[in-house]
């Protein structure tokens, strides 16, 4: 029996490596089944999305904070440590309840292990926060998918409304190879009774989303149609925009999170809260954009040099940052320190940074799943460019190599994202 939290982050770890991605829903039912079924009688908010879930949580769960209601949230992967996957407020599970939760769970492991059914890492995680909020009691449940949506593991929730923020290619291995067989993957969040809000404004992708909405008999709201944005302005703090979506119209809604990508989320975030919340305050929503935040996405962590870091774990997301640094940072130049897992699309994500880099410093950090520098040099064609395999040691050197008019970005892997940050962190203080 684990008896603290050092050794559940190994428990985890081995976990992952004996069993993996598993997908699929019967050992998940049969988890909660034996648990008592913590999750039936929660309200959810389900959101699911290629990129964007943790933010357009983010704004929704800070509105409605706003409006003085008891919120809890389930994301993934966390940044710095597992606590952070399951919060009530703003207030990560604690350690000890963290433990009791586990251990209320390991006979039920044990005992599904046994069969041969054994329960993966992300179901054990994602059942003990059910038991978890179940205890605590909350007004709402925000719940991220973890990948894809129809067959992931979260996907045993009736919710009152679905999300999906967006689609690019991810995990073709998993979810399909083309825009059209990932929605309908993420499309299977979308269930009898909880109307589909969708970010997706691609032809391909979209048309599928909106066919599925129709096939259960539920309402669908896209961004660019039925949702709106207008009048979007940058500022020195951040951006501003106005939102009309029904009966719903605000001006100028400030916030401090940056990229035309967020001002999108913030506008799905603020037409969720409206449908589940009658009568919701602008005062709320105008509080929440404001102060809604999200670690490791075009988050700066020094000044000088200047320093962005940024979860960019794709080819979208890399787009999406290479266009806010263009728009926040037009006359700098751009040095990039990368590295990613081996299952991702490096080589696409390498050749979208090469464009824009001035400089681009591979590394690696230690993970079954990590790709090696060497691969990743390999696959880089930027004639000003290096290898570094110490990811510490790249980040020195990238520091010493940042002058005036440039921008060091650290991007790539949000496992990587989460030691870097923390490296940065430890030698200044913002």
């Amino acid at each position: 029996m684990v008896t603290d939290m050092n050794e559940i982050n190994r428990f985890f770890e081995e976990r992952q490596v004996q069993l993996g991605m598993n997908f699929g829903l019967s050992r998940m039912e049969t988890l909660l089944a034996k648990l008592g079924n913590p999750h039936v009688g929660l309200k959810y908010i389900h959101i699911a999305g290629s990129n964007g879930k943790g933010s357009t949580l983010q704004f929704i769960k800070e509105i409605l904070l706003a409006e003085g209601l008891r919120v809890a949230s389930f994301t993934s992967p966390y940044l710095i440590r597992l606590n952070e996957q399951v919060k009530i407020n703003r207030e990560e599970i604690s350690d000890e309840d963290f433990v009791s939760g586990f251990q209320e769970l390991w006979p039920i492991v044990q005992e599904m292990d046994g069969e041969g059914n054994g329960p993966t890492q992300f179901e054990i995680l994602t059942a003990m926060a059910f038991s978890y909020f179940s205890k605590k009691g909350t007004d709402l449940v925000l719940l991220e998918t973890g990948l894809g949506g129809r067959l992931d593991t979260t996907n045993v929730v009736k919710p009152l409304l679905s999300i999906i923020t967006s689609i690019s290619l991810e995990h073709t291995n998993i979810l399909g190879n083309t825009l059209g067989e990932i929605a309908f993957e993420k499309a299977g969040i979308i269930k009898k009774g909880a109307p589909i809000i969708s970010g997706v404004t691609t032809e391909e992708p979209a048309k599928v989303i909106e066919e599925k909405a129709a096939s259960v008999g539920v309402p669908y709201y896209q961004i660019g149609k039925d949702i709106r944005v207008q009048a979007i302005k940058q500022n020195k703090l951040g951006q501003s925009f106005s939102f009309l979506f029904q009966d719903t119209s605000i001006e100028n809604i400030e916030m401090h999170m940056l990229g035309a990508h967020q001002i999108d989320n913030a506008a799905l975030a603020i037409a969720a809260v409206t449908m589940v919340r009658n009568n919701i305050h602008e005062k709320s929503i105008r509080k929440g954009i404001a102060e809604a935040q999200w670690n490791g996405r075009f988050e700066k962590v020094s000044e000088s040099p200047l320093i962005i870091i940024d979860g960019a774990h794709n080819p979208a997301g890399i787009e999406v940052l290479l266009d806010t640094l263009k728009t926040r940072y037009p006359e700098y130049a751009y040095k990039f320190i990368f590295s990613s897992f081996r299952d991702k699309d490096y080589a696409k994500m390498l050749s979208l940074l090469e464009k824009e880099a001035s400089e681009i410093i591979v590394t690696e950090f230690t993970h079954e799943r990590a790709a090696k520098a060497e691969l990743l040099y390999e696959h880089c064609s930027k004639e000003k460019r290096s290898l570094e395999k110490d990811w510490r040691k790249a980040i020195t050197i990238g520091e010493e190599k940042t002058g005036d008019r440039e921008v060091l970005v650290i991007t790539g892997s949000l496992h990587f994202l989460s030691l870097a940050r923390e490296f940065v962190f430890s030698g200044r203080n913002l």
